[in-house]
């Protein structure tokens, strides 16, 4: 959550200051002289990724274009810091802050310098009508980070909020909440997503010059941003039919960079010595998954069944063969590089042996001679779709090596291989059964509570983010405590007892963590990683940093 170019006989000024907490500049800033042409960078990507409209519904949260388009237009309260700076926490809107001794009442100051595109200040009132009416308008906005239980706008420069839940354990309250202007917004805020939102009236280091869905976003920068002018003039997003079209482009120099989660691994060996382009990688911040449907009245909502399929799984040789050895192995919705990761979880190692006594002392066995083992109900063979989007060409063969390796300890696997708006409209209602398991990802991010709603009970309000059709109440009493909990050393306590219950329970057998690949452009400079690559909702950075290498 990355300058300016000059031709040949212009001087180039670059101040790269990182955000203060009074008044610093965010951006490599540049001359303003006019050079013989715009700096702009190109953005790649697919069509399956791209948005059709610039309204803020939920692909402003969900689709990946949409996660890097509105925090280049519009500033967020705070912002997540690169790799770099450990994730931490730096100012944006918001210059300074307290927080009371309950740990849920903060008191925000913004900056007085902040306007939006069209001249008019940024105010505490924006915030306020921003917090009050946008998770309203669409359900993907109403985020633990957004539930209140009171504000108070105090001057227009000082904005006092309470909190349902607690915060500051180390992240804040009012994450990635994009601050529209309430000048603009008022006469829609009983209806949010009835307003086109053509211009894009934001106060962010860019403006939306033109936007054409299934074709380009195009972008300007903003020379009056209270954070210096960006350092390139303009960047263009734009949007290809395929993944290998995409890939394409990228190495004959059409685009310089990829816009999310960077290139297939099987294509990484094309980029190793080109010439003009360097390859940068990082660990994923996205987590697969083996999604388990708990709601199928068959063998996979037995916990035994659930435990032989993960033992029975090689994620070794899946990262070798679906992943060209660019992955790791993962165990948790935590990274390992978090201190509140656990490391006493269950964990299923790779076991062929053992996931067959599993099912065999679960009385799964092959009553026909079929080489299918049969389900206890009397329901026939233990035949399973696996549900995966052709886009995701990576898990599709991931995929194919589980249906082979399932089919070891004599459980047999149809793969159901969709696109992705079906597979998505299919992942997340499980009640209606349209798949026994799936592959699935999410990239929770260093500041991950927002992703624990993947684990809340589908009963108790975690319908329309529970994939699994799981309910615990063990895990949801977990949860509400790490929620209200008043030190970091409580959250952390109830951060890793939830860990535990999900690897028992086994909603989601976790597998693996991919390497991301970004094959960059070198003219320029200033690309900046995090975890999940260069470019995604929680790394905006290379757009902030981004210059000329000339």
């Amino acid at each position: 959550m990355e300058t300016n170019l000059k031709r040949s006989g212009l001087l180039l000024l670059v101040i790269a200051v990182m955000m203060i907490l009074s008044g610093g500049l965010l951006f490599a800033s540049g001359s303003k002289e006019a050079g013989p042409a715009k700096t702009r960078l190109n953005v790649g990507f697919t069509a399956e990724m791209s948005l059709e409209t610039t309204i803020p519904d939920e692909n402003w949260q969900y689709l990946e274009m949409g996660c890097v388009f509105w925090p280049i237009l519009y500033d967020q309260v705070w912002i997540l810091g690169p790799a770099g700076d450990g994730y931490d926490v730096k100012p944006m809107l918001a210059e300074s802050w307290e927080v009371e001794d309950d740990m849920k009442t903060w008191t925000f100051h913004l900056r007085k310098d902040a306007v939006f595109h069209d001249g008019t200040p940024v105010t505490a009132q924006d915030l306020a009508f921003t917090l009050e009416y946008l998770p309203k308008a669409d359900s993907a906005w109403d985020l633990v980070d957004f539930m209140y239980t009171d504000f108070e706008v105090i001057d227009d420069y000082t904005f006092k909020v309470v909190m349902e839940y607690t915060f500051g354990m180390p992240y804040l309250p009012l994450y990635w909440l994009p601050v529209l202007p309430k000048h603009i917004w008022e006469d829609y805020k009983d209806d949010m997503l009835s307003y086109a939102n053509e211009e894009c009236i934001g106060s962010g280091p860019y403006k939306l010059k033109e936007f054409k869905p299934g074709q380009y976003v195009w972008f300007e920068a903003n020379e009056d941003y209270w954070g210096g002018k960006p350092g390139v003039d303009e960047i263009i997003y734009k949007i290809y039919g395929s993944q290998d079209a995409m890939t394409m482009a990228l190495a004959n120099g059409e685009i310089d960079m990829v816009g999310y989660t960077g290139i297939n691994p099987l294509n990484a060996k094309d980029f190793k010595d080109k010439k003009g382009m360097k390859v940068m990688t990082a660990p994923d911040m996205n987590i697969y998954w083996i999604n388990f449907n708990l709601h199928q009245e068959n063998g996979i909502a037995d916990l035994e069944v659930r435990k032989a399929i993960m033992q029975a799984i090689d994620v070794d040789r899946i990262i070798k063969m679906a992943y060209v050895g660019y992955a790791v192995p993962c165990d948790s919705f935590v990274y390992p590089e978090l201190d509140w990761y656990n490391d006493d979880i269950t964990r299923y190692p790779f076991d062929t042996a053992k996931a067959k006594a599993i099912l065999d002392a679960a009385g799964y066995v092959d009553t026909d001679g079929d080489g299918i083992r049969n389900e206890i109900n009397g329901s026939g063979n233990m035949d399973y779709e696996l549900m995966v989007p052709s886009d995701w060409t990576p898990e599709v063969k991931a995929a194919t090596l589980v249906k082979e390796m399932l089919g070891e300890v004599g459980i047999g696997v149809e793969l159901k291989v969709i696109d992705l708006d079906t597979y998505y409209d299919f992942v997340y209602t499980p009640d209606e059964d349209q798949f026994d398991f799936s592959f699935s990802t999410e990239g929770p991010g260093p500041n991950g509570e927002w992703f624990w709603d993947f684990c809340r009970s589908w009963d108790n309000g975690g319908a329309g983010w529970n994939t699994a059709y799981y309910n615990s109440a063990e895990f949801d009493a977990a949860m509400d405590s790490m929620l209200m909990a008043t030190s970091l050393e409580e959250k952390n306590m109830y951060r890793k007892e939830m860990q535990k219950i999900i690897s028992e329970d086994l909603p989601y057998g976790i597998l693996l963590r991919r390497q991301i690949i970004d094959p960059v452009n070198t003219r320029f400079t200033g690309y900046t990683s995090s975890m999940g690559g260069i470019s995604n909702w929680v790394n905006p950075w290379t757009y902030f940093n981004i210059k000329s290498a000339e």
